[in-house]
Parts: structure tokens; sequence; C-alpha cells
């Protein structure tokens, strides 16, 4: 990756490889400007208007794209699509809408922060696409990024891609309102009665426990793992947790394990830390998550770290909602 990025670094504009300008030629191949959503990850020479061609013919046949052959090229462009969850309570505090989405939030890719210049946004339901142009065989590791003014901004694990389309990213973003007058208050009063006095939050990193269907694009409710225990490397006393979410989606000190909800959160992370997460339980086997926590984020403004299903921790237990 930083041969990569050292690569493009090295010619006058990054903007214009990451948005694939087009330049002048003699070959008679028409110049195209591709979108600003087609980021550039190789340093193979081919020109835009085949890339152009294989995204479009990849809507109806991806093959067009994922066949690891454009125009004689090893390269692959794969597509990734997620949409952003408007996730919490309403200032009732009622359930906010399951389906509800957040437009008009920008995505951008952590460990590129020039990504972040493109100004790739959600559209009106919510959803956001990237096309990435790459190497056949390479495998890249994203950690998006998401915000929008008045929000909270939150960052993702870190998802690795290879050769493959991933259209149901997801992303649990926290309703303002909801985390500034009643999630916070309540987790900064919880843990200051419980013997942490001079408790300021500074940020939280969340993982969700599920089922092997469990995610934000299946209605199936509640799609937490009940009974799963979480681990984390490494283990420091610098931070706070785990602390388990009840049935109530709820952080609770008193929750011995993983409920129905699935939600577990640990608060105020060391900065400049890579911690893997993954899950327990007699039968289940889990994956591995990983966060990146940057001094970086800090700048930026991420408060949040959410591993959202499907890519968060889900098992292999498949029983049906609720059940163990």
């Amino acid at each position: 990756m930083l041969k990569k990025l050292s690569i493009l670094l090295a010619v006058p504009s990054l903007f214009c490889l990451l948005t694939a300008c087009g330049s002048d030629n003699d070959s008679g191949v028409p110049n195209v400007q591709l979108a600003d959503n087609v980021l550039i990850f190789t340093d193979q020479e081919i020109p835009n208007f085949y890339l152009q061609e294989a995204i479009e013919e990849g809507e109806e046949n991806p093959a067009a794209r994922l066949s690891g052959d454009i125009m004689g090229r090893k390269i692959t462009i794969i597509k990734l699509s997620g949409k952003t969850n408007h996730f919490g309570r309403d200032e009732d505090l009622r359930y906010i809408d399951y389906h509800a989405t957040v437009p008009e939030t920008r995505v951008w890719i952590s460990e590129y922060p020039d990504t972040r210049d493109l100004n790739i946004q959600t559209d009106d339901t919510g959803w956001w696409t990237m096309y990435i142009v790459k190497d056949t065989g390479q495998e890249l590791d994203f950690s998006f990024i998401y915000e929008k003014e008045e929000w909270i901004t939150t960052k993702s694990n870190v998802i690795t891609f290879a050769d493959q389309d991933d259209t149901d990213l997801a992303i649990q973003f926290i309703d303002p309102y909801f985390f500034t007058y009643a999630m916070l208050p309540l987790v900064e009063g919880m843990m200051r009665a419980n013997g942490y006095p001079n408790f300021f939050f500074e940020n939280a990193m969340v993982v969700t426990v599920g089922k092997s269907w469990g995610s934000m694009h299946d209605d199936r409710l509640p799609h937490g793992d009940p009974g799963a225990t979480v681990n984390i490397s490494p283990v420091s006393e610098e931070y706070i947790g785990p602390i388990y979410f009840t049935k109530d989606v709820i952080p609770d000190l008193n929750q011995p394990d993983v409920s129905v909800d699935g939600g577990v959160t640990w608060l105020n992370m060391p900065i400049n830390g890579t911690y893997l997460v993954s899950a327990e339980k007699p039968g289940v086997n889990y994956p591995t998550v990983k966060f990146k926590i940057t001094s970086a984020d800090v700048e930026s403004g991420v408060q949040l770290y959410i591993a959202s299903p499907p890519d968060s921790l889900e098992g292999d237990n498949d029983s049906p909602p609720g059940e163990l």
C-alpha cells in the first residue's frame, strides 16, 4: 500500500490520479474524465476510456471488471457500495426506523486521506459507491470515515478487499441528538458512579457480536449472539471495557456477556494503537476485526469507531433471532 501511494505521489497531482484524469495521447483512443468515485490503486498505464468501458459494462456483467484482464493488463475494478444507517432514538426516545439512512454524508478512506477532498457522499437514499482500480491479486485495507456537519464523525474497522465486489457495506451512524443528550450523559454518569469519578468521554470502539446472517441489510432482529464473550489484543489498563449492551441497547457495567442486541464497547481507547477483537462461545467460530486508532483521527474529529454488521463479529451460529 505505501509503495503504491508513493508511486502515486510521484506525479504532479494526487487528485488527478485519484480521479483518473484524462491525458492527451496519439493512439486515437478518446480522452475520458472519470468520476471522482473512481480511485486508481495501480501504476499500470491504461487509457481511461477502457476503464470507463469496463465500469459501464460491469453494471450488467461484473465479469467485465472482475476478470483480471482489462485490455491485456492484470487489472481488476471492484465496486464498493454501502449505506449509512441512521441509528439511535429520536427526541422522544423512540427507536429510529431501522431502515432510515443519512443522505449527504461524506465517505472517505482513512489510509488515503486525500480521498476526503473528492467529496464522495451518500445519495438521497443514504447509499455511496466507489470503484477501485487495482492490480489483480492485490489486497487493499480500507477504514472508512463518515462525516456530516453536526453529526458524530465515525470510523469503521479495517476491511480487506481483494478481487470481488463488496456492495453490502454499512455503518451505524449515530443520531447526534441521541448521542449528545441521551447516550453521552448516560455513559459519563454510569462511569462516574462506578469507580471513575473523573471520567469524561473521549472516544468509543464498538462491535456487534452477531449471528451468521446478521447485517444492517437484514430485517431479522435482534441479531446479537447471546452468551458470547469478547477478547481484545492488546490488553491494557489504559482503556475501559469491554462493556456489554443490554437487550435494550444500553451499555451496562452489570451486563455479564453479549445480549440479544450484540453490542459491545470499549471507552477512551489510546491513540496510535491497533486493536484486534474477537469473540468466544462454545461451538461457535467468530472472525477477528481490526481497528486502527491514530492521531490523524483526532485531527479529523473521529469520536466513534464502529464495526457494523455484516463486517463485525458475525459468527457461524445461524440460529433464529433471540435464540442461543
